[in-house]
C-alpha cells in the first residue's frame, strides 16, 4: 500500500506524487510551499519590480521567490514556464529548495517536458546536499515506481534519511512502513515513535495513526480518551477520514453522548471534502430525517465553526 506524496520546506513545498493513498489515514491533498516564506519582499504586485530587479542581479532566494510567485499566480499572472526558468536559475547557484522543486517541475512536465530521469538528477542534487524534502522525493519515486523500478526498502532508506532529518511527512511514512511491515520488518513500538515525532510537528495524517492505535491499545496502552482527542486535532486540522471518525464516534455515541448535530456537522465537512462514506452517512440520517430543520441549521453553523482553525 503506497503512502501520501507530501512534500515541502517544513511541510509545505509543492509535491513530487500527488495520488500515491495513505494507509489508514486516507489521502489528504499535498500541501503547498506559499510564496515569500522565507522572505523580506512582500508578495503583492507593487513590489515585483523590486523582487525582479534583485533576481536579474542574480540574488538566488529572490529567484527562488520569483518561482514561487509565477507558479502560484501570486501577484503576476500564473505561468509555469517562466516559473520553470527562475527555479532553473536559482538551482543553477545551488539553492537547494529550487533544486527540489526543479525536481519537482520536470517530475510532473511543468513548464517543461516530462522527464524523470532530469527530475531525479536535480532531486538527488538537492539530496546529497541536505535536502530532507528531495531524500523525501526520492523516498516517493521508490515506493510508487515512478521513474524506477518500485523498491520498498530503498524507499524506506530514504524516507529514513528524511525523517531524520526533521521532515514530518517522512517521520509519517517511516511510521507506516513499520506499522503494516512494507519496506522494513513490522514493528509496532517503531511506527509509534514515528508517528508521535510527525504528530507533535502537527501533522494530521500522523495524529489520525496515533489517535486510531491510542482507541485499540496496538504498540501503547489503550486509552480511547486520547485517541479520540488525536484525531478530533486532525479533524479540525481538516483530515476527511478524521472528520468522518468524528462524525461517527458523535452518532453512535462512542466515548460520549449521541449527539446527531454533532455527527451531522462532522459529516459535511467531511462530505464537502469529497469522503464517500460521509456522503452515505448524510443521506441515512436524510432519508431517515433523523434531523429537523431547526437541527439541520444547528449541524450546518457547527459544521462553519469546527472548520475554523483553534
Amino acid at each position: 500500500m503506497g503512502r501520501a506524496g507530501l512534500t515541502g520546506l517544513a511541510g509545505v513545498m509543492l509535491a513530487l506524487v500527488l495520488s500515491a493513498g495513505m494507509a489508514a489515514a486516507g489521502d489528504t491533498a499535498p500541501r503547498e510551499r506559499p510564496a515569500a516564506s522565507d522572505q523580506n519582499i512582500p508578495a503583492e504586485t507593487g513590489d515585483m519590480a523590486a523582487l525582479s530587479k534583485a533576481a536579474n542581479a542574480g540574488d538566488a532566494a529572490a529567484q527562488l521567490r520569483l518561482g514561487d510567485d509565477y507558479y502560484y499566480g501570486n501577484g503576476v499572472a500564473q505561468d509555469f514556464n517562466a516559473a520553470f526558468q527562475w527555479y532553473s536559475k536559482s538551482a543553477a547557484q545551488g539553492n537547494v529548495t529550487a533544486e527540489t522543486l526543479l525536481g519537482v517541475m520536470y517530475a510532473k512536465g511543468l513548464g517543461t517536458p516530462k522527464d524523470f530521469g532530469k527530475a531525479m538528477e536535480w532531486t538527488r542534487k538537492a539530496a546529497d546536499a541536505g535536502g530532507v524534502e528531495a531524500m523525501y522525493n526520492i523516498g516517493a519515486a521508490y515506493d510508487n515506481g515512478l521513474g524506477v523500478e518500485r523498491d520498498l526498502k530503498t524507499a524506506f532508506a530514504w524516507y529514513r534519511k528524511s525523517a531524520e532529518g526533521g521532515y514530518e511527512g517522512a517521520q509519517f511514512n517511516i511510521g507506516n512502513m513499520y506499522e503494516i511491515g512494507e519496506g522494513v520488518d513490522k514493528d509496532i513500538g517503531q511506527a509509534v515513535v514515528w508517528y508521535q515525532k510527525a504528530a507533535d510537528q502537527g501533522y494530521p495524517p500522523a495524529e489520525f495513526n496515533l489517535g486510531r492505535l491510542y482507541l485499540h491499545g496496538d504498540g501503547v496502552p489503550a486509552d480511547p480518551a486520547k485517541g479520540r482527542a488525536l484525531i478530533e486535532k486532525a479533524a479540525r486540522a481538516g483530515l476527511p477520514l478524521a472528520q468522518l471518525n468524528m462524525a461517527e464516534f458523535a452518532y453512535n455515541g462512542d466515548g460520549e453522548a449521541v449527539d446527531k448535530v454533532k455527527a451531522y456537522a462532522w459529516a459535511l465537512l467531511a462530505a464537502d471534502a469529497g469522503d464517500p462514506d460521509a456522503r452515505d452517512l448524510l443521506q441515512k440520517m436524510d432519508t431517515g430525517h433523523e434531523l429537523n430543520d431547526d437541527q439541520q441549521k444547528q449541524a450546518s453553523d457547527l459544521a462553519d465553526k469546527l472548520s475554523q482553525p483553534e
